[in-house]
């Protein structure tokens, strides 16, 4: 899956605003409803194109480098895991993914119909001060991605 347009806010740094954030992500949907006890079923993998001006280039580093989305089991048991995002929408589920350097971050995949994937991601973080920079503010991203059989994704 490669990024469309999106919207992103505290998960690009402030000298990349000017450009797009794209990820790449690879989806294992017969691992949905997996569970295990022994480690955390791996939906996916998750790596973004921001290595030379992202949140983590003072390190080196994408923001997501080849990060698995892990399940979340106990959602299963939840009813949050029968919210539905409306018509167009097969399957929608949660997941944990760590940045490279801004810890672990919430997702939110939903898998549409037409056979791309909305991506959410939720970066929590304590109340900021004001002048606080995008890596120390919380942060929220909406990307959609369509299906490439690409390996590399354009990046």
């Amino acid at each position: 899956m490669v990024v469309g347009p999106g919207f992103y806010d505290g998960l690009t740094a402030e000298k990349q605003i000017a450009q797009t954030l794209e990820m790449k992500l690879k989806l294992d949907t017969s691992q949905l409803g997996a569970f295990s006890n022994d480690e955390p079923v791996r939906l996916g993998f998750l790596s973004s194109n921001d290595k030379s001006d992202g949140l983590c280039s003072e390190q080196k580093q994408p923001l997501f480098k080849s990060s698995p989305l892990r399940g979340i089991p106990q959602l299963d048991h939840d009813t949050l895991s029968t919210l539905s995002f409306g018509e167009g929408h097969d399957d929608d589920f949660f997941a944990w993914t760590d940045s490279t350097c801004q810890g672990t971050m919430l997702a939110l995949v939903s898998l549409l119909r037409k056979g791309d994937v909305e991506l959410r991601l939720f970066k929590p973080a304590a109340l900021p001060p004001p002048e606080a920079g995008p890596d120390k503010r919380p942060g929220y991203a909406l990307f959609y991605l369509q299906r490439s059989d690409d390996e590399h994704c354009g990046f």
